[in-house]
């Protein structure tokens, strides 16, 4: 940082302002102004420190001033040709790498713990695989296990004065961090191009904003200026955005429910294509009430279709996933869950090479072929053969 701070004094520019990741510049003729920045072992999850106000009287004495501050980094500036420079904290390196080490690990840690829950739990499993965003949170966390792993590998070496490759470990959170919010936002709004505008306008009044700051930013000569005329950009910004967001979700829900209703709707009316279990399969009737929902991922298809009449039901829970080790978890969940909710155990049977599993009590079949798992209670009187072999035609 302090080399990059000099190098723009090189070409002219001096440091304005500097809030966090954001800074500002302008124009300087000033050859006597140079740069240094204190970098200290300031607040970590186990750690927490701040930057001492006697380090900052020891500078001010000999010439220097406090511009500003970027993550623990404290920025100071002189015109003087020869100022005294203060010595840094006594194993200040050490200090700052430990800080950074132990913070590593205890997010790895945490994450893991997280990640292994996730995992064994058959029902936060299944709600994972069969959820767009549920999937791209989950590659987050893999990611960031992943990126701190190395991390701390790197600090553990003493590879911390490498600004190469630390510059590049930043970039490559930032990035991976953004593409998986985009991702999230595609998959979400896939196929519906007025929810993806309503996810995006968020985004857009962000980047507007930048451009308007940056703009403004330019026209100030003084920090005084400066804030003056941001600081009423920034809270004009920050009351769109409060208007904004719950806008959006609350037009995304509405869109969503309408959505969802028009597919529900389509397949009903096909709902005599759909590969499941139908009452005119085992019985003829007509009149029947019917219904269905619908839940689709990047991995894999859910469908909940049931019909009802008079006293003849028959529902069909079928997923189908993109490969049979995905598949696997779904049928857990199952097996475990419907046992729990029906209060009564599977028993194993076969039927033409294939090994289902039913409850007397309710007449319900569960087994998995391949990538597909099929739960299905028929009518009463209905056998499990009959079922399985209905199932099998598709």
């Amino acid at each position: 940082m302090e080399n990059f701070l000099n190098k723009m004094l090189q070409q002219g520019w001096r440091l304005r302002w500097c809030k966090g990741p954001l800074a500002g510049f302008e124009r300087t003729e000033n050859k006597d102004l140079h740069y240094i920045v204190d970098p200290y072992a300031v607040s970590s999850i186990l750690n927490f420190r701040k930057f001492p106000k006697h380090r900052l009287n020891e500078y001010m004495e000999n010439g220097w001033y406090a511009i500003g501050k970027s993550k623990g980094c404290y920025i100071f500036s002189s015109d003087n040709p020869n100022p005294e420079i203060p010595a840094l904290e006594e194993g200040l390196p050490e200090s700052v790498k430990k800080t950074s080490l132990i913070t590593s690990l205890v997010f790895v840690a945490l994450l893991t713990i997280v990640l292994i829950k996730l995992f064994t739990t058959p029902a936060i499993l299944y709600c994972i695989l069969l959820t767009d965003i549920y999937i791209v949170l989950t590659g987050v966390i893999l990611f960031l296990i992943f990126y701190h792993i190395v991390n701390a590998i790197f600090l553990k070496k003493d590879r911390i004065n490498s600004i190469c490759i630390h510059s590049k470990r930043n970039l490559i959170h930032d990035v991976m961090i953004f593409s998986f919010f985009i991702l999230a936002i595609f998959l979400q709004a896939r196929n519906q191009s007025s929810m993806l505008s309503y996810l995006l306008l968020p985004i857009l009044v962000v980047a507007i904003g930048s451009i308007i700051l940056v703009t403004v930013s330019k026209g100030t000569k003084t920090s005084q200026e400066n804030n003056k005329k941001l600081i009423p950009v920034i809270c004009i910004m920050g009351l769109i955005l409060i208007i904004l967001i719950p806008l959006s979700v609350h037009r995304l829900q509405e869109n969503s429910f309408i959505n969802g209703k028009k597919r529900a709707d389509q397949l009903l009316t096909e709902s005599y294509l759909l590969p499941v279990a139908h009452l005119n399969d085992f019985v003829t009737v007509t009149g029947f009430k019917n219904a269905i929902k619908e839940n689709n991922s990047i991995l894999g298809n859910n469908t909940l279709y049931a019909e009802e009449f008079q006293d003849l039901s028959v529902f069909t829970n079928r997923t189908k996933m993109k490969s049979k080790i995905l598949a696997k978890p779904i049928f857990n969940y199952l097996f475990f869950q419907t046992q729990k909710e029906q209060n009564d155990y599977f028993k194993q049977n076969n039927f033409n090479g294939i090994t289902y599993y039913s409850l007397e009590k309710t007449n319900t079949i569960l087994y998995q072929v391949d990538n597909i798992v099929y739960l299905c209670t028929p009518p009463s009187g209905v056998t499990k053969q009959q079922v399985v072999e209905l199932l099998l035609s598709y």
